[in-house]
């Protein structure tokens, strides 16, 4: 009679200990609404807003989990042997989440990124719009779009990905990219001149840029071993299938490429336009 009264005493415990883990759940999503609406009535910095909310997220999160341990500490009388049976089985069953989550911890300690940088991760470039604990998101620029533009996608990635593939950053450290547009010119072209011309157009659009990337290439050195000779723009000259073909190498930065692009080659047709000896292919 007594056994029975112990096992039932044990399930009461253990249906009272699910009720009252529910009930911290329901005022958990009923706490994240709150904030929600009370923070985000008259927000205008939506930077500011992503942050505040995942502040208060991961906050009433972690004091879910305390309440947790101290809901189910009460309905064990072994709590050592619960937490063994329980941590072995949620081992197996939920492998790739414990992963998701220990990748999490070390991207929000060690930060290879953060909200807004662009990265390119195995395969997919975007921008960083948000960083979970389980997995992070990606506004997708390139694949369907030339000049890696925004596709409008989001991409969902669990953060175990980072163990597994190489990780680049485009925000990081030093901000800007060698890029490289191909100008092609017939072989009767008067290529030198043409040359000038074009060198002239990459000095006018890249001046600014160019101060800038020798700002930062000086303040990352003392963290990264980022070194280069030379930052000016060159022009490499190549024969191939019959042409001239130029190579225009620069720096920009990320975002501003294709924009770039578009306005030297604008420079470009007004340049050769009407001209005898410089006929583009």
């Amino acid at each position: 009679m007594k056994a029975l009264q112990n096992v039932l005493m044990g399930d009461l415990a253990f249906f009272q200990a699910l009720i009252y883990s529910l009930i911290g759940l329901i005022i958990l999503l009923i706490l994240r609404l709150a904030t929600k609406k009370l923070f985000c009535k008259k927000c205008e910095d939506v930077f500011k807003d992503y942050k505040r909310r995942k502040y208060f997220n991961n906050l009433y999160l972690v004091i879910y989990i305390i309440s947790l341990l101290f809901i189910w500490y009460k309905s064990s009388s072994d709590i050592l042997a619960f937490l063994g049976i329980f941590s072995a089985g949620l081992a197996i069953a939920m492998k790739d989440v414990i992963i998701n989550s220990i990748s999490g911890f070390y991207i929000l300690s060690t930060k290879p990124f953060q909200v807004g940088q662009r990265i390119e991760v195995a395969g997919q470039i975007g921008d960083v719009i948000d960083i979970g604990f389980f997995e992070f998101k990606l506004l997708e620029v390139g694949h369907r779009m030339g000049g890696e533009q925004s596709t409008g996608r989001i991409v969902h990635l669990p953060n175990a990905i980072l163990f597994s593939s190489p990780l680049a950053n485009y925000d990081k450290g030093f901000q800007f990219i060698w890029n490289e547009q191909q100008v092609s010119l017939s072989l009767d072209s008067n290529w030198e001149l043409a040359k000038v011309f074009f060198y002239e157009i990459l000095q006018r659009h890249i001046l600014d840029d160019q101060e800038e990337a020798k700002e930062q290439i000086a303040s990352a050195g003392s963290k990264y071993l980022i070194y280069y000779n030379n930052l000016d723009p060159i022009i490499y000259t190549e024969v191939k299938d019959g042409k001239i073909v130029f190579f225009l190498r620069y720096l920009c930065k990320p975002r501003q490429r294709r924009t770039l692009e578009h306005l030297i080659w604008e420079d470009i047709l007004k340049e050769v336009r009407g001209r005898t000896d410089i006929h583009l292919v």
